[in-house]
């Protein structure tokens, strides 16, 4: 477990599950969304995007935290060992979503770029990209890490019960 992939929802918990790797493991973080936005939620062009993201391939160990463009899935699923897919269910990713607006008031998100705020105004835009990835999403990134089942690990999680089993397994 050297290469691994955390992808899932918008508040699915990849971030904190990529934290707890790394104090397991202390194989360094890569949160896709400080390479995806730049200051005040300005997207980074897909090129721009993707040379930063093979940069981050090219070293011999890593997790990385984050959707970002699709067209990467497949190029970091493929130099991973391990994938895991957070598969939280929509209305408890709502609920994080909501938490962590009302929790940017009084300290930003550190897995972001600095300058992106989550205003409590965003909650319908937040949704919606929530309901855009489970439907649109969703059996995409199924469908591709069915790919690599017979040559890396993969980690289909759905509750907290699946992520704090698996944190105990990587432990031991």
């Amino acid at each position: 477990m050297n290469r691994i992939v955390v992808i899932g929802n918008a508040a699915s918990g990849k971030s904190t599950l990529s934290m707890k790797l790394q104090e397991i493991t202390s194989i360094p973080v890569y949160h896709l969304d400080k390479i995806l936005w730049k200051a005040d939620w300005e997207r980074t062009p897909e090129d721009e995007f993707t040379s930063e993201h093979d940069k981050i391939l090219e070293n011999s160990s890593w997790i990385i935290d984050g959707v970002a463009y699709k067209s990467t899935y497949e190029k970091r699923f493929e130099a991973s060992d391990t994938i895991i897919f957070l598969d939280t269910p929509l209305e408890i990713c709502k609920e994080r979503a909501l938490q962590r607006m009302h929790d940017d008031l009084v300290r930003p998100n550190p897995y972001v770029t600095e300058g992106c705020r989550y205003p409590l105004e965003f909650v319908k835009e937040q949704n919606e990209v929530i309901d855009m990835f489970h439907t649109e999403y969703r059996t995409m990134i199924i469908e591709t890490i069915a790919k690599f089942k017979d040559s890396k690990a993969t980690y289909h999680l759905k509750t907290d019960k699946d992520v704090q089993l698996l944190l105990k397994t990587i432990q031991m």
